[in-house]
């Protein structure tokens, strides 16, 4: 078993945040799925770290899968299929949420990540660099695309939340199990690029009969 840098599993982690932070600050469709591809890419390297670490060999297929789909085809895919969405409904001009204290809320979600770590690693006799440090990030993003989701309200911005999500399960399953076998990684890759297929479908169907995708406008018609 080989044992990374801590310094890189150090930087690898902070980059994990920043790009998760990125989809917080930022108001346009473009920009949220900027800072998606970046956290692939660096989720990727982290799985490679921890293919390192291991000597596990399916981790490594398990990482170049991650790269390939996550942050090249569903980015792409999702760019082409919302090319007929109107702009108006790329930007999040009034999220129920504000910008600032959604950064406070998301700081506060990492804050309340890494105290639950702390108090589960000892209990549940969970050790190792990959474990201490990738696991209060992979509740990191859980939580935070878990409040992106909720307090955005255009529909694009939600389903970039929920890729958040999966990352953050993801990363999370790799750190503490060391992997799931390669079969099963291919099956939930091939999952979730379905269900993004199918999510962006429906994104373009509802453009394209109530002409917004603004969630609290599609509320007030059902009230209607």
């Amino acid at each position: 078993m080989q044992i990374p840098q801590p310094d890189i599993v150090a930087l690898s982690s902070v980059a994990l945040l920043v790009s998760t932070f990125g989809v917080v600050v930022r108001r346009s469709f473009a920009g949220w799925l900027s800072a998606y591809r970046y956290q692939s890419i660096v989720l990727a390297g982290s799985t490679g770290l921890i293919a390192y670490a291991t000597g596990v060999w399916e981790i490594y297929a398990a990482a170049v899968l991650t790269l390939l789909v996550k942050a090249i085809v569903i980015p792409r895919l999702l760019v082409r299929v919302t090319e007929g969405v109107n702009d108006e409904f790329k930007i999040e001009a009034n999220p129920y949420v504000s910008i600032r204290l959604s950064v406070l809320i998301s700081a506060l979600l990492v804050a309340l990540s890494y105290a639950l770590v702390q108090e589960i690693l000892p209990s549940a006799g969970l050790d190792g660099l990959a474990a201490a440090a990738y696991l209060p990030v992979s509740l990191s993003l859980f939580f935070i695309g878990l409040f992106v989701m909720v307090s955005r309200r255009m529909a694009l911005n939600q389903v970039v939340g929920l890729l958040i999500i999966e990352n953050g399960l993801f990363l999370f399953t790799t750190a503490l199990t060391n992997g799931v076998s390669l079969i099963i990684e291919v099956g939930i890759l091939a999952d979730i690029l379905v269900g993004v297929m199918i999510s962006s479908l429906l994104l373009l169907r509802m453009n394209q009969t109530f002409d917004t995708l603004d969630i609290g406008r599609l509320e007030k018609l059902k009230d209607d």
